[in-house]
């Protein structure tokens, strides 16, 4: 019995530092616990935010699908360039403006534009499922100097719109659709369709 008694304080004398009780070594044992349990946290956490991530991104993919169907297109060249937009959706899009139209011939930019004399948003009004609607001409000045064949230049108007789950979206020429958080703003007169 009393040989026992000294291989098991024997034993406790292996470590590096000298002497260590059972207690030291059960210390560690909780202290390696503890550590693994943090890792094991941590990459929970990590999957969770990457899982979210690819969850918001589908997301966002899904609600863009309707807003990716919305299209414009040259519907006649300079001197009256027109745009057509279509709805190849299921589902109309409302209060569709044009904002912005910018034209590029090489390295030259144009400096405006202008529909019946006026650069504030125009009003397409609301594309319904298979429906196309159309600009009235419009007019895109360039800078004094610099010449410009306007037929074979590009355009790259921007619309705004309303989709059916009421959501905005603004979409230049035919880059993917961006959500508008907000509201654009409101159109301070409606243009005439009597031109």
């Amino acid at each position: 019995m009393q040989d026992m008694v000294v291989l098991a304080d024997a034993g406790s004398q292996v470590w590096f530092f000298g002497p260590v009780d059972a207690d030291v070594f059960a210390a560690w044992g909780q202290v390696i616990g503890a550590a693994g349990t943090l890792l094991a946290v941590v990459v929970a956490i990590w999957i969770a935010i990457r899982d979210g991530r690819y969850r918001d991104a589908e997301r966002r993919d899904n609600e863009a699908m309707h807003a990716r169907l919305v299209s414009g297109s040259r519907a006649s060249n300079p001197p009256h360039l027109t745009i057509s937009y279509s709805n190849y959706g299921n589902c109309p899009v409302t209060s569709v403006r044009v904002v912005d139209v910018v034209g590029r011939f090489g390295e030259t930019h144009s400096s405006g534009w202008s529909i019946d004399g006026s650069s504030e948003p125009y009003v397409l009004g609301a594309i319904g499922p298979g429906q196309t609607v159309t600009t009235p001409p419009i007019s895109v000045t360039w800078p004094e100097g610099h010449q410009v064949d306007e037929t074979a230049a590009l355009y790259y108007p921007t619309i705004v719109f309303f989709d059916a789950n009421g959501r905005w979206w603004e979409r230049r020429a035919h880059d993917q659709p961006r959500r508008l958080l907000s509201s654009p703003g409101v159109v301070p007169k409606l243009p005439s369709r009597n031109a």
